[in-house]
């Protein structure tokens, strides 16, 4: 892939962790996947705006979760599905 390019790594060993935008954490970890690692072998760090830091505000809920107490970093496996909601 265009994304991993010359990488050379065993997928089964592999352990991959993601930051950045969300866009280009759903591309990279679509490409990992595809060239064999598994979701729950891919971590995402989410980064969200976070007032109260105790999930009672909501600025940072994600799907069922809050970035704040139950994040950051999430297994990409628990949370793909959100990645292909569009935000509005």
């Amino acid at each position: 892939s265009a994304l991993l390019g010359h990488a050379h790594f065993e997928p089964a060993r592999t352990v991959a962790m993601l930051c950045g935008p969300e866009i280009m954490m759903r591309f990279s970890a679509r490409d990992l996947q595809a060239a064999g690692v598994t979701g729950d072998r891919i971590f995402v760090s989410m980064e969200r705006s976070m007032k109260c830091g105790a999930g009672l505000c909501g600025h940072c809920q994600y799907g069922p979760t809050f970035v704040c107490k139950d994040g950051p970093v999430y297994r990409f496996a628990d949370v793909e599905r959100l990645f292909y909601v569009r935000e509005i």
